[in-house]
Parts: structure tokens; sequence; C-alpha cells
């Protein structure tokens, strides 16, 4: 029902050729079938895999690796004994954690310590081991707001497309997304206007920390993704989820990379084509209504 729904959202991030949201199996065979596509043009079988490997969470581990992050690494835990190893330490040390199932799934398949009984939480996470052969371990950040830097990953190069910036609901699950130019998203994530609903704070998040952020996550992504130049077919969009953070010597951290088009996509494409640097709104994803169907809306100031 979301699928047919939202459908028309296509419009936004596919207008000259038929481009998935993501790749998978499903989304080859649809194309091959509805639009004829021939399967030669298409991912083969190992790349398929790979890019299923590179959606793992455990891909921002490399990443941070490669931006020299300063924070407490995540760790992808593999085993009941890694897991119950990774538990204990945080219960030494009292942090918070959430444990995250290896691939991202919209704010489901997150576990924070804080809300779930222990017995439930090992059990839960046992589970997600030995379906998925792993979990995700972070300690939980006080977060100051949601952003994200957006790439398009084409024939032969990165394409930096601009940033989001968006809330979530306390579980994870997306609630809105800000309409605004990537010139007015640089200006609240580095200055005292961070917080789009009026609320000041100044951040600590420097304008030349961000662009280097945005350069070296290119340079990682071109890095990572060079072997899916010059093919037929493209990868296409990916997000990397970011955050600034609230009394931290550190002023960012990275959540996740997501290999697909996102809804901070959606609305960036959809701010750049009609809005213009002074304009706002916000990009909504109404929770299913009693009718069993949703809604998306561009609400403009």
């Amino acid at each position: 029902m979301l699928q047919d729904d939202l459908a028309w959202l296509e419009q936004i991030f596919a207008e000259e050729r038929p481009q998935p949201w993501g790749w998978n199996w499903d989304t080859r065979e649809h194309l091959a079938r509805h639009y004829h596509i021939n399967r030669a043009a298409l991912p083969s079988d190992q790349q398929l895999e790979q890019l299923r490997q590179l959606s793992n969470r455990r891909t921002i581990v490399d990443l941070l690796n490669y931006l020299h992050y300063e924070g407490v690494m995540p760790q992808y835990l593999d085993s009941e004994e890694a897991l119950a190893r990774y538990v204990d330490e945080a219960d030494a040390s009292r942090q918070e954690f959430v444990l995250k199932t290896p691939w991202s799934s919209s704010g489901r398949g997150l576990i924070r310590s804080s809300v779930v009984p222990r017995s439930i939480l090992l059990q839960r996470a046992n589970a997600t081991i030995h379906k998925m052969g792993g979990i995700m371990g972070e300690y939980w950040l006080n977060k100051e707001q949601d952003f994200a830097l957006l790439f398009y990953v084409g024939t032969n190069e990165i394409k930096f497309l601009g940033y989001s910036l968006f809330e979530n609901e306390s579980n994870g699950t997306y609630r809105q997304g800000y309409l605004l130019s990537n010139e007015a998203i640089e200006e609240r994530l580095t200055s005292s206007k961070i917080n789009p609903e009026g609320c000041s704070h100044q951040s600590h998040l420097s304008l030349s920390t961000l662009i280097n952020l945005r350069e070296q996550i290119s340079e990682f992504l071109t890095n990572t993704f060079e072997p899916f130049f010059c093919l037929l077919w493209e990868v296409g969009y990916l997000g990397i989820d970011m955050m600034t953070l609230k009394d931290s010597p550190l002023a960012w951290a990275c959540c996740e990379m997501n290999l697909r088009c996102t809804m901070g996509i959606v609305a960036r494409l959809w701010a750049d084509k009609h809005l213009n640097n002074k304009e706002e709104g916000r990009f909504t994803i109404s929770p299913m209504g009693k009718d069993g169907h949703f809604e998306a809306h561009f609400l403009v100031k």
C-alpha cells in the first residue's frame, strides 16, 4: 500500500528514465519484465550481493575509520559472546546503547537499552545475530539535529547533491524533512539557527568542518564505488545520515549509509526544483490512516 500510495514521488527522482528507489533482486526483475530492459544492462547476481553487503550498517565503521573519527566507534557483533561482552562493558560504564539490525529499515530493528528489559534485549539481539549474521552496537548519543549528506553514484563519478535536514520519531521512523536551500541548511547547522522550530543554540560544527567532511566522504565513496563505474547501469542515490551533538566535545557523528533514494533526497530534489533561496517548507509522510493509506505532502510557507 505504501508503494502504491507514494508511487507518484518517482516523478521527482526519476524524471528521464526508470530509476529504482534502490537495487535488489526484485527491482531487477521488475525492470526486466515490465520495462523490457535487457538483463545484460542490469546488475548481475554478484553485483547485487556486493551492493547488499555495502548496505550493511557495518560499512559505517569503515567510513568512520576513514574520517579518523575521535568518538566511541560502533561495533559489529557477530556472536552471542561478542554481544554479551558488549552489554557487560556498557553496563560497567553505565552507558546507554542501542542495537541495530545490519540493514536499515526506517527505524525498525532498533533496540534501545533504556527501553527494552535486558532479558528481552538479549533474546531479540541473539535472534538477529543468528538470522542476519550480526548486529550493530552503538553508544547512545545526545543528539542535537539530524541531517544527511546526499550523493548520486553515476557512471564514472560521485556527485554531491546537497543536504537534508530532518526529524525522526523517538523510535527512529521518519517524521518530517525541511524544504530549504543548501545554503540555508549550512547556515542552520553551523550557526545559532540550528533548530528550524526557532530554539537558539550555538553550534560548534563549523562550516569548514562541514565542507571538509563532505569532501572526505566523497573521497571514501569514490574509492568504495569505483568498481561500479563504467557499467550499463548506475548505482544511483545514497544518503549518509549524520547528527550534530549536544554537550559533547565532538561536533558531529555519522550514523549510517542508506544505499538508496531517501525521503531526504526527495525533499532535496523537490526544493531545488520548486523553491527559491528565501522560501522554506516541510515534507511530511503521514502515518497509515484508518483506511490503510499513506499520504505525502510538500508544505511551503
